[in-house]
């Protein structure tokens, strides 16, 4: 019994040893290393969540970011030594904001955080913060095969990416966050002594032509040239290197624009309208700023228009407000005799539709 007594004294005394070093080698919560972080969003965005050109045209989708991913780097070499996905959301009298900890070695660091969940927005250089850069894919094959103005290419035209427009991505950039050696739980903020606050790097632009027989066309897509295709998350600065053709639909207008009448009407003029994101036009001495209006007509023919749209960016209202009020109109042929095309696919009408019953067998 007393054998058994000291092989059992014996046990507890090496796992009480061996507890006791673990404990000392690995501590399961070393609060110095943990910092708290907390980073404002500013949605003052124009012609998406305020300054509307017309509060009747439709407005663009947008929700709130769901994540922000925070990173700290090595100032010199870029490379990422610490993140954090930052979800818990909330909101004071500065606005909104997320919060969250990170841990991180004492040092100093330069810090960035963006938003992690945009769809048409991606990230490349994701672990190097001098190289981050956010850029927009290519649209669909299927699109391209649809734009009558880029269906023939001469030989001697140089390569052209056409991108879709990005989403908004919240970006906020310091340097040297300092990351102090404290006991207890600290909070990370700028050399003034504030939170961090992140802006959109992404314009929204307002855009609408004047068009004469828009109700003969069934859709329209514009491609605007000149502007650029990226840019630097650590800057905010876009990418003057890589220039984009930039993809996006137009709708009709729902009201009357300097006295043209409704679109679909039996009136000869309407308006289509479109806000588009870009990371910036390209400096003007390098730069065409042209936009061409690709229609598809109710009687099967294509119709493109191209517009120099260069002198528009300088304009007060452009400048200002980021609305492009183009003063032109655009001319859609009539259908061709004989061809019975009327309408359109912008207005169509509920009349020609007729219920279906029938019996399903399940």
């Amino acid at each position: 019994m007393k054998r058994l007594t000291g092989i059992f004294c014996a046990a507890f005394a090496i796992c009480a040893l061996l507890l006791t070093v673990s404990c000392e080698r690995r501590p399961l919560l070393d609060m110095s290393n943990t910092h708290y972080v907390r980073v404002y969003v500013d949605e003052s965005i124009p012609n998406v969540t305020m300054g509307f050109y017309d509060e009747e045209h439709a407005r663009p989708e947008y929700k709130s970011p769901d994540v922000l991913r925070v990173v700290l780097a090595d100032p010199k070499s870029g490379a990422v030594k610490a993140e954090r996905f930052l979800r818990n959301k909330a909101s004071d009298e500065k606005g909104l904001y997320y919060d969250g900890y990170i841990i991180a070695d004492p040092g100093e660091y330069d810090l960035i955080a963006y938003n992690f969940d945009t769809e048409t927005t991606v990230i490349s250089h994701h672990n190097n913060h001098h190289e981050m850069l956010a850029s927009t894919n290519e649209i669909a094959s299927h699109l391209k095969t649809k734009i009558p103005s880029r269906a023939v290419k001469s030989p001697d035209d140089e390569p052209e990416q056409i991108v879709y427009d990005p989403d908004h991505l919240f970006a906020a950039s310091c340097g040297s966050v300092r990351v102090p050696y404290v006991e207890y739980i600290d909070t990370l903020r700028t050399r003034e002594g504030e939170y961090f606050h992140a802006r959109s790097i992404v314009k929204s632009y307002f855009m609408q032509v004047r068009v004469k027989g828009l109700r003969y066309a069934t859709s329209t897509v514009g491609l605007l040239t000149g502007l650029s295709g990226s840019a630097y998350l650590g800057t905010g600065e876009m990418n003057v290197s890589h220039p984009v053709t930039v993809y996006f639909e137009m709708l009709p207008g729902e009201s009357p624009a300097a006295g043209v009448k409704r679109a679909g009407s039996n009136d000869d003029e309407a308006i289509i309208y479109t806000t588009f994101g870009t990371f910036g036009k390209l400096p003007d001495t390098e730069n065409e700023l042209e936009i061409t209006f690709d229609f598809l007509t109710v009687y099967g023919k294509p119709h493109s228009e191209t517009i120099d749209i260069t002198e528009a960016f300088s304009k007060p209202e452009a400048t200002e407000n980021q609305w492009l009020l183009l003063d032109h109109v655009i001319n859609i042929p009539e259908p061709p005799p004989g061809t019975g095309a009327e309408g359109g696919g912008f207005t169509p009408s509920v009349d020609d539709w007729s219920d279906i019953e029938s019996d399903i067998i399940i």
